[in-house]
């Protein structure tokens, strides 16, 4: 599980310096006019979901749960088997999507997403 640790105290970094830069940030419309805050926090979102990601499949493999179709159904998985709560599955379910826009850098990133 020593992977998992690290993989957790990445999300807990990640979620921690995404909290910093909030507060520094004036207003959503100061967020929406500065590309390097939206750079940022689009970066430490990213890493902070890919490790969630991670968890998930470190967990299934570990555990021999069925296999995810995709990497949203890796949290409809935990929760099959009670590893995540219906309240943790419902937070986590739309990662995989912000996940998808993030690196495959679909038009552009909406900043409410964010």
């Amino acid at each position: 599980m020593k992977t998992v640790e690290r993989k957790m105290t990445l999300v807990m970094d990640r979620v921690e310096r995404l909290r910093k830069l909030s507060e520094k940030i004036p207003s959503f419309k100061d967020y929406q006019k500065s590309a390097d805050w939206k750079d940022l926090a689009e970066r430490n979102l990213q890493i902070a979901i890919e490790a969630c990601l991670d968890i998930g499949k470190i967990i299934i493999s570990e555990k021999a749960l069925p296999d995810p179709r995709d990497n949203q159904d890796i949290f409809v998985v935990l929760a099959e088997a009670g590893i995540i709560s219906a309240k943790s599955l419902e937070f986590l379910m739309p990662m995989s999507g912000t996940r998808n826009v993030l690196v495959h850098g679909y038009d552009k990133v909406e900043d409410n997403l964010i």
